[in-house]
């Protein structure tokens, strides 16, 4: 098993199920993204082991895993996704058109994206402590090149984001199980009002993949570099 470092990984739930956001950033204290890599019955099995996340207010819609990481930081996942597949035929990962800009709502802006491309996914999962449990099967995993707006606070450079759709959550959170952590007052989010103590709670979240999809996205993330 192999681990790689992330910038930032969060889990999204409709904000009409009652769930709120997970959420984890290496700048946070006490923070350490990271994704295990491993073959779990001849599948890749990539894996946020134990996590902490902070628990926050949901203005979402949508129900997903969101993946984030510095160049360097998506080469190392890439080696490490190409050594552990051992595929001799790595999936040549399919070109999105998409666009997410015509979707966006709120004053955010959207990232730029320089390429996106997508491929399928055997199984995903996100479980926490607080009883909040979001799974999918036979979905789109997509991975984009994206470079922040002028407007963004906290992404700086050109980074790789992953974004996968899961089904809506079952369970129940309980906000009574959640963690009560003082943190430093820049960790506070003070366009929502954040004040100490902020809930927080460990959780899951996985991704497996077939070896031909895993090593097709490692060799993608491997040779990621910024463009001119």
């Amino acid at each position: 098993m192999t681990t790689a470092k992330i910038s930032k990984i969060q889990v999204l739930a409709d904000r009409e199920t009652g769930h709120p956001i997970f959420y984890c950033h290496s700048a946070d204290r006490d923070h350490a993204p990271a994704l295990s890599v491993e073959k779990v019955n001849e599948q890749v099995l990539l894996r946020a082991r134990q996590t902490l996340f902070k628990i926050k207010f949901n203005p979402q819609t949508k129900n997903r895993i969101d993946i984030y990481m510095s160049l360097e930081e998506a080469r190392a996942l890439g080696q490490a996704l190409v050594e552990v597949a051992q595929s001799s035929r790595p999936s040549i990962w399919r070109e999105s058109h998409a666009n997410p800009g015509r979707a966006a709502k709120g004053n955010m802006r959207l990232p730029n994206i320089v390429w996106a491309k997508y491929e399928r996914f055997l199984r995903v999962g996100a479980r926490f402590q607080t009883g909040t449990q979001l799974l999918a099967s036979g979905g789109y995993i997509n991975v984009d090149l994206e470079y922040p707006d002028d407007s963004h606070i906290k992404m700086k450079n050109h980074e790789i984001h992953i974004g996968i759709q899961l089904d809506p959550p079952t369970g129940t959170h309980d906000s009574a199980k959640a963690q009560l952590v003082h943190v430093p007052e820049e960790e506070l989010q003070r366009g929502r009002n954040e004040k100490n103590p902020l809930q927080k709670t460990l959780g899951d979240v996985y991704v497996e993949l077939a070896p031909d999809v895993a090593a097709g996205l490692g060799e993608l993330l491997e040779t990621v570099f910024k463009p001119d």
